[in-house]
């Protein structure tokens, strides 16, 4: 009986499965074949891939053997330095966007060289066979992700919007 425990016990812990490591990056191709979304490996870095899906590049990196993947789109927004006014707005309504809405998170960053700040979007999930219904769950999360860059347009909009009327009074 201790060993029919032990083993049970053995199968409820968070161990790596042994055998093969995951190819994680053959198992993103084929889930992206699955929802009919192009893709191409990446001229900068071996371990990413950029896709389309619905209209909307993005790229994910991922490594055999490990089971998380990123997935980001760069640079999809953008505000000059020189306008701190918009600048302001802007890391307001991505600091409310990814309250409101997590695992989906905006970032920005400063281009001294180009003079902007460029707006990002990334998550980094868990992907392994063993989810039900891989592909429907890869949709799902591409499907908020590309949500959170239109949660962050109307955010910026109500932003501006509530400024511009304060400025008015």
């Amino acid at each position: 009986m201790e060993k029919d425990e032990q083993k049970q016990q053995g199968n409820n812990t968070n161990e790596q499965p042994k055998g093969q490591p995951v190819d994680t990056p053959g198992f993103v191709k084929k889930l992206l074949e699955q929802l009919g979304c192009p893709y191409e490996a990446s001229a900068n870095n071996p371990s990413e891939i950029i896709a389309t899906y619905q209209g909307e590049k993005f790229a994910i990196r991922s490594a055999p053997g490990y089971p998380f993947v990123r997935i980001h789109d760069m640079w999809w927004y953008s505000v000059d330095l020189d306008n701190l006014e918009d600048i302001v707005s802007t890391k307001k309504a991505i600091n409310e966007v990814n309250a409101a809405m997590p695992g989906f998170t905006i970032v920005f960053n400063m281009s001294e060289q180009e003079k902007m700040m460029g707006v990002h979007t990334m998550s980094e999930i868990l992907l392994i066979e063993p989810i039900p219904n891989t592909a429907g769950y890869l949709q799902h999360i591409l499907n908020g992700f590309f949500q959170q860059k239109k949660n962050f347009a109307q955010c910026l909009e109500a932003i501006k919007k509530a400024d511009n009327s304060e400025k008015g009074n």
